[in-house]
């Protein structure tokens, strides 16, 4: 298998990975971010961390997936003041049912998904390490903003629909026949996620 097929062949298994993960952490995939609770996305993306880089064969320090994801999460984080807003506007829309949109309009499997595949690019250039996982984690955040949305939504899109038709199948099989069938959006998403986090890594090492 040359590395390009090795590439694509991961990125595909990273979805099933993504999927399993979200439904065993109870929550849906495809719910809006707003309403998914701070701690258990951040918990779901540190588990999604380490089988991301257990998947080289390497050791993973306990707190390494911890450190990747805080400073992931704390690239995108929102001054105090604006944050108390939106967790007070949150609580009202849960209330009335509204889906709300609050800067990301990706549900929990686009940014879940898109934070795996950028990972793996890192892990597999080899620059991955306690020492660097700060720099990491803040990059993986600005590579996803270059990309922007609609990279990740045409994924989304196309893994929900695929996620609908095998909803009689309750087995995790079912989630690597998803993944099976997007196979060409998620290699063209990790295509361009690649080259914007090696944009963002220049100088990592």
């Amino acid at each position: 298998m040359n590395d390009s097929t090795e590439a694509k062949a991961k990125g595909r298994d990273l979805v099933a990975v993504v999927l399993i993960e979200a439904v065993g952490s109870s929550i849906t995939p495809f719910v809006p971010l707003p309403f998914v609770d701070d701690f258990l996305f951040g918990r779901l993306l540190r588990r999604i961390a380490r089988k991301v880089l257990e998947r080289t064969g390497a050791v993973v320090p306990d707190d390494l997936p911890k450190a990747i994801v805080e400073a992931y999460t704390n690239a995108g984080a929102s001054p105090l003041a604006e944050r108390a807003l939106v967790a007070a506007v949150r609580f009202v829309v849960r209330k009335v049912a509204v889906v709300l949109d609050v800067k990301k309009s990706h549900d929990v499997f686009g940014e879940a998904i898109a934070f795996a595949l950028a990972l793996d690019v890192a892990a597999e250039d080899g620059i991955v390490n306690m020492h660097t996982a700060p720099a990491v984690g803040a990059a993986i955040h600005r590579a996803l903003e270059v990309v922007g949305g609609g990279v990740i939504e045409v994924l989304v899109h196309a893994t929900r629909g695929a996620f609908e038709k095998t909803e009689q199948v309750k087995d995790t099989s079912r989630f690597t026949r998803v993944a099976d069938s997007v196979k060409q959006q998620v290699d063209d998403a990790r295509g361009h996620i690649a080259a914007a986090l090696r944009w963002e890594l220049k100088g990592v090492r």
